[in-house]
């Protein structure tokens, strides 16, 4: 695995653990990531840094097992959704370092 697919893969996870634990303490919070996913990014880092993209949250029930496989990005093709994101001002290693809590909302601007 590149180092590319690592940081996203890194980046990823964090964000996703952040949407789960906050979803596990708020059940507003749980509602509103179930209704509106991008909504619930917004209220958690001050943005919406994939708008374009379709997000699809579910909710595993009890007797199941609910295993997501990620799409391959290829190192030379960058999502649109993140050259807007490290345009923007947003910086991307942010996500990499700094997994997002209650004292540190988004990331660190440049």
């Amino acid at each position: 695995m590149s180092d590319f697919s690592k940081n996203m893969a890194i980046a990823r996870n964090n964000i996703q653990r952040t949407l789960i634990d906050k979803a596990s303490e708020d059940a507003a919070f749980r509602e509103l990531l179930k209704e509106n996913p991008h909504a619930a990014l917004r209220e958690l880092l001050g943005n919406d840094p994939i708008p374009s993209l379709t997000i699809r949250v579910v909710e595993e029930q009890p007797g199941e097992v609910t295993l997501v496989l990620p799409r391959n990005v290829a190192e030379d093709e960058l999502p649109d959704e993140l050259l807007d994101l490290a345009s923007g001002g947003t910086l991307f290693h942010a996500f990499l370092e700094y997994p997002l809590t209650d004292k540190a909302k988004g990331c660190p601007k440049s």
